[in-house]
């Protein structure tokens, strides 16, 4: 073979390889609601962890049949003069069961088996809860909101990644 079609094979293997990377579905499926007084600092939370669980590079953030879904709570703490002195985030991790998980449990047997397996598979489990306290300004807020990404990467989705 000449050098020119090896190194067109090797382009082809290379571009098949980056298009396969592209579409090769999220290992984990997250949704997340963040909940804050501001609309506006709501949204450009909710932006700001949807990015970082992205960066992540096996999640999809989705709310349509989520593995996980993340709650996020921003309160303030304000001095009695009513300056802000930091921002709290509350984060609360739930899963779900995967579909057909109660099919293998369920006996057959039972006439409305379908929906009463249907309905335990819609029922979040508590999977894990943090409290984070930040600096005053929406930067800490944000850099706050990425530890506790980085957070449930390491204590939810990495084990899971292991098995």
């Amino acid at each position: 073979m000449t050098l020119k079609v090896i190194t067109a094979i090797i382009g082809a293997l290379f571009v098949v390889s980056a298009l396969a990377d592209e579409t090769a579905p999220a290992a984990f499926r997250v949704d997340v609601e963040v909940t804050v007084p501001d609309e506006d600092l709501r949204e450009r939370v909710a932006v700001y962890l949807r990015s970082e669980l992205r960066g992540l590079g096996d999640v999809e953030v989705t709310s349509e049949n989520p593995d996980f879904k993340i709650y996020s709570m921003v309160s303030e703490v304000k001095t009695s003069t009513g300056d802000r002195i930091a921002y709290v985030l509350g984060t609360s991790i739930t899963s779900f069961f995967p579909d057909g998980y109660f099919d293998s449990v369920l006996d057959n047997r039972m006439s409305n088996v379908d929906e009463v397996a249907r309905l335990l598979e819609a029922v979040t489990v508590y999977r894990n809860q943090f409290i984070s306290v930040s600096g005053p300004n929406e930067v800490d807020l944000l850099e706050t909101a990425a530890n506790s990404v980085a957070t449930f990467n390491a204590h939810i989705l990495e084990p899971e990644r292991n098995r």
